[in-house]
């Protein structure tokens, strides 16, 4: 009994810790997110962020980001175990999707998971079902994702309160990344951006690149 109670103590205090420190780690973001945004073309301002790399998706199919060369990317990083934020990020990607329209055939969604060792192909066939069918969700081993989590500077950080709880949380960060045509960085988003304001900046982009 005693036992119980201080698992449950803990869970309590890990789920207290792991707010607080989402909050703050959003906030930061949004804070920040005029730094990030105001880089319009590559090797500007910030450091360059991404890169190609090659993962497996939720059919288990081999998938290397150079066959998207020729269209925009959405990539988002999270994991499917998420309580609310990466589900939120996903469905404001999801309903910016469908209110693209016929320009949904520029774009092409992309989530990689910050946690191989639950998002299994299995677990990501069934997470994908939730969200826009176009989805393409990938996975690998930690040694694949690892590289690609640091070629994007994103943060992902397992909280838990000992070594032997099978149930975690991962501190991320919240960021939607839009890669051009050659699959290099172009702008990003808070996950928080409603769709239609996702869908509009897409557009105006497409507009733009029509007028060059």
């Amino acid at each position: 009994m005693q036992i119980r109670l201080r698992r449950f103590i803990q869970w309590g205090c890990l789920s207290l810790s792991v707010g607080l420190a989402c909050f703050l780690l959003i906030y930061y973001q949004l804070d920040r997110q005029p730094d990030v945004s105001v880089q319009d073309r590559p090797g500007q301002g910030i450091s360059q962020i991404g890169g190609d790399f090659v993962l497996t998706d939720q059919h288990g199919m081999n998938r290397s980001t150079t066959e998207f060369h020729g269209k925009y990317q959405l990539i988002y990083f999270g994991y499917s175990f998420c309580p609310d934020i990466c589900p939120l990020g996903l469905q404001n990607i999801s309903g910016a999707l469908t209110a693209l329209g016929r320009d949904l055939e520029e774009v092409v969604p992309i989530f990689v998971t910050v946690d191989p060792e639950r998002d299994t192909v299995e677990n990501l066939k069934i997470y994908a079902s939730n969200f826009h069918p176009k989805f393409i969700m990938l996975t690998g081993t930690p040694q694949e994702i690892n590289p690609v989590l640091k070629n994007y500077k994103v943060y992902a950080v397992k909280a838990k309160p000992d070594g032997t709880m099978a149930d975690y949380l991962i501190d991320h960060s919240t960021i939607i990344y839009l890669m051009d045509r050659k699959g290099q960085f172009l702008k990003s988003f808070p996950h928080t951006t409603p769709p239609e304001e996702l869908a509009k900046a897409i557009t105006m982009i497409l507009g733009e690149e029509q007028k060059r």
